[in-house]
């Protein structure tokens, strides 16, 4: 399973579990989405150049007080950072070219010592390795007050020393942008310092680049991080940013969001003035964590936060259950249930679309969806389907449980929700039923109006066949079978009427990707659309790694990629680097053009990027069958 995390650590599975689906959610995933440009930015950046030079020419003609002059030039410097910061996650532009040199224009005066390609050498190496040995942030930590405030003052010179060191993990036009970048900076000093001008250079452009970027460097190192936020990162990721409580949309205006900055953490390419929007889609997720809170009334969101963290401990602890019954429910597929070990107790409650955790060894550990009736407090049930060539949780689980065995499971979890809604169409492909039908379930007993549509490859492969006729909601169901030409399914036809009508969809990748996209062509919104994506055997995962070979198009280099090893990983062992971030194929960061069949396994890119523009994310995903081709880097 690829989750969130660019913070390095062990998410909690739950959490996991959580933003995976948080990322499936239409209007969370559109904030993923990197613009074609970041006009936004590029607006705030352009507005805060006219205004320095408007401030400037007042304080110049004596219509300014040199106070004001600081305070208002020292934001616009502020402004000028989160731009150079944006674009050395590319959020930018949806073009690389594009996004750094639009940056540079925008940039290249206030910021000439903090070239776009070095800020991305280190920085992305910052998210990366937080609190790591090759941090380029972490000497800020390491001190007393007086000795940090002034490492905070000079950062950006550090930032090229550290460059320079690790110049052996960067290209060499990257080397080159921090060398220049740093001498056009020193040169502009020295000529502005000597000049007759000197004080006027100091208050127009040396005191509030300096209290800007002291400003922008201290904000993000000492009140965006909390002091434990290395030892949390072992265990919590989300305790190693800050929330910021008080005024909170107007504070998001004014900082761009990063009064949550933990959004920024898990999602880094996505851009940064869309992470209040983010919070506010996904808040019934991160208000569930276990965080740190600063700011106005900080002390009785500290106290949610900690019931959270013993809520989240409980909820993490395994349930020992007993294996009822064991049945074939079709070829390949078992059917098991569940009881309590201890008599008499019932099961937490779950709703439709819930899955739980199963341990199946030691160490090995796959998700499931319940399939049964959510009013059913004393089982749970699964349905597996073997999959010999997948990897091996589904034939071990088909192998070791036993009817009678005591196993362990997690408590249900759920973002696969059934909505309010007027009237459902569910659609099933193969082992995807699992989850359709405990929403049937639940819609039948709650009289909604709805209609099941169930295919898979053939009358042997019918999940639940012998049992299908005593459905008591038989009338709102239709199979169709890949082998019977006489009843061919068409998502298209079945649609139509049903204008009105939330989708729900859920079974392998091309399944759902034609499902989608009849939708959309439909006119349906996204509100209405909703999945989750199954991988052989009924897992909430990704399938088994196989080597193959990368070709670079220009070098003609051939470079072979083991089955333990990703794209990235690969590509750096021969010294070529492409930029990342989170390497779990959410932030987008190293997104390129590719030529081949991908198996994508990113939550970032969307149809359209992958099947047209022809990109994908190296990070994560991989050659679903012979050579792939990727430019040079």
């Amino acid at each position: 399973m690829n989750i969130p995390a660019s913070t390095k650590g062990q998410i909690p599975d739950k959490a996991m579990a959580d933003l995976l689906l948080l990322s499936q959610r239409p209007e969370f995933k559109k904030l993923l989405d990197v613009p074609q440009v970041n006009w936004v930015l590029f607006f705030a950046c352009s507005f805060c150049l006219a205004a320095w030079a408007y401030v400037s020419q007042l304080w110049l003609a004596g219509e300014l007080s040199a106070i004001w002059l600081v305070v208002l030039s020292t934001y616009t410097f502020f402004i000028f950072l989160l731009t150079g910061h944006e674009a050395a996650h590319l959020s930018m532009a949806r073009n690389l070219k594009i996004n750094d040199w639009l940056a540079t224009v925008l940039t290249i005066i206030p910021f000439p010592q903090l070239p776009i390609l070095q800020w991305r050498h280190q920085h992305l190496t910052h998210h990366r390795d937080t609190c790591g040995e090759d941090d380029p942030d972490e000497r800020l930590y390491k001190g007393s007050l007086l000795v940090n405030m002034f490492k905070v003052a000079t950062q950006d010179f550090y930032w090229a020393y550290w460059s320079f060191r690790h110049r052996n993990t960067a290209t060499v036009v990257t080397q080159w942008a921090s060398l220049s970048g740093m001498a056009i900076y020193i040169s502009i000093l020295a000529v502005g310092l000597s000049s007759a001008y000197w004080y006027e250079f100091v208050m127009l452009y040396v005191l509030p680049q300096r209290i800007g970027f002291f400003v922008a460097i201290y904000m993000f190192a000492y009140v965006q991080h909390p002091p434990e936020k290395c030892s949390a990162k072992e265990h919590n990721p989300f305790k190693t940013t800050v929330v910021i409580r008080g005024f909170d949309s107007a504070f998001a205006s004014v900082y761009f969001g990063q009064n949550r900055h933990l959004i920024h953490h898990l999602y880094p390419n996505m851009p940064i003035y869309r992470n209040w929007k983010a919070w506010q889609l996904g808040k019934d997720i991160f208000e569930q964590q276990e965080l740190v809170n600063v700011g106005i009334n900080s002390e009785h969101f500290e106290e949610i936060s900690r019931q959270n963290g013993l809520q989240n401990s409980t909820n993490h602890q395994f349930m020992d259950v007993t294996i009822k019954s064991v049945t074939t429910v079709a070829d390949g597929i078992n059917h098991y249930s569940f009881a309590p070990a201890k008599g008499g107790e019932d099961f937490p409650t779950f709703k439709a679309g819930a899955h739980v955790d199963v341990i199946i060894e030691p160490g090995l550990i796959r998700q499931y969806s319940l399939c049964n009736a959510s009013d059913q407090k004393n089982r749970y049930e699964i349905a597996v389907q073997c999959e010999n060539d997948g990897r091996g949780g589904s034939r071990t689980l088909h192998e070791k449980f036993k009817v009678g065995d005591n196993i362990k499971i997690s408590k249900p979890r759920n973002l696969f929700e059934l909505k309010k809604a007027s009237e459902v169409i569910l659609f099933a492909g193969g082992i995807g039923i699992t989850p359709m039908l405990a929403m049937a379930w639940t819609l039948h007993r709650q009289k909604i109006p709805f209609h099941l549509h169930y295919c898979t490859a053939s009358s042997s492969k019918w999940a639940f066949k012998d049992h299908w006729n005593d459905l008591p909601f038989l009338a709102n169901t239709s199979v169709y079978l890949d082998d019977d030409s006489s009843h061919k399914f068409n998502a298209k036809i079945e649609l139509e009427g049903h204008d009105n009508a939330d989708i729900y969809v859920c079974g392998p990748g091309g399944f759902m990707d034609y499902i989608e996209k009849t939708v959309m062509d439909a006119g349906f919104s996204q509100e209405q659309f909703n999945k989750e994506s199954f991988k052989a055997g009924g897992e909430l995962g990704v399938s088994e790694n196989k080597s193959f070979t990368v070709k670079l198009l220009k070098s003609k280099q051939e470079i072979e990629v083991h089955a333990d090893k990703s794209i990235v990983q690969a590509l750096t062992e021969k010294n070529i680097f492409i930029p990342i971030s989170c390497e779990n194929g959410v932030c987008g960061t190293c997104r390129c053009k590719v030529n081949g069949e991908i198996e994508h396994r990113d939550m970032v890119l969307s149809d359209d990027e992958k099947n047209r523009v022809k990109l994908f994310t190296p990070c994560v995903s991989r050659s679903a069958g012979g050579m792939i081709e990727l430019p040079d880097y």
